[in-house]
């Protein structure tokens, strides 16, 4: 994804499109382009946020702009005198929640139990792995963030849990909530414990 990101941003650097015509051609071709998978592709944060910067370092060539400028200025709505320059990591959380979403919500009551199955499943062993890993401090963090990799629907819901969203399906409670309090905790550095 890498090489083939930079290969359409340097011919985009280098042609003659104007300021808007770039944020046009960014907008409608490149980013969709390579969001299309991120529903079920797992993308680590530092791969999203060097999308993000080769996007912007190319907007920022476009207009002019030092490479100092903030990015927020870039990123800001055209109404409130930004450039209204999308962001790699907003489309690869909104894509997230839209595909657990609609299997959820899906016409088919059969695609609806699979994926809530699948959702608790994963959730269920995401879950003894951070308990266990909890419970002894020994090693790291690695093997349950490799498993969430794999875990496509609970990597989405952690998206969603990361965008502030909550899954509200059965009687107003919010789902998997208590669950990924657990995985949060499991992200925050470690520190050792209060001394009494």
């Amino acid at each position: 994804m890498d090489k083939n990101l930079k290969q359409k941003l340097d011919a985009l650097e280098g042609s003659y499109a104007s300021p808007w015509q770039t944020l046009n051609i960014i907008r409608t071709a490149i980013i969709p382009s390579l969001a299309y998978a991120f529903a079920v592709t797992p993308c680590s944060y530092p791969d999203l946020d060097k999308w993000d910067a080769m996007i912007g370092r190319v907007i920022k060539s476009k207009h002019n702009l030092w490479r100092s400028t903030l990015t927020a200025m870039i990123r800001e709505d055209v109404h409130n005198f930004g450039l209204g320059a999308p962001a790699i990591y907003v489309e690869y959380h909104r894509r997230s929640a839209v595909a657990l979403v609609t299997s959820l919500e899906d016409a088919f009551e059969r695609h609806q139990s699979v994926t809530m199955h699948l959702l608790t499943h994963q959730v269920a062993q995401l879950k003894a792995l951070a308990t266990t890993f909890l419970s002894t401090r020994e090693g790291t963090s690695l093997p349950i963030k490799r498993q969430l990799n794999l875990h496509m629907r609970a990597r989405q819901l952690a998206c969603n849990h990361a965008s502030k969203l909550h899954l509200a399906l059965k009687e107003n409670s919010i789902m998997f909530l208590d669950d990924l309090k657990l995985r949060s905790h499991l992200r925050a550095p470690e520190s050792s414990p209060p001394q009494h």
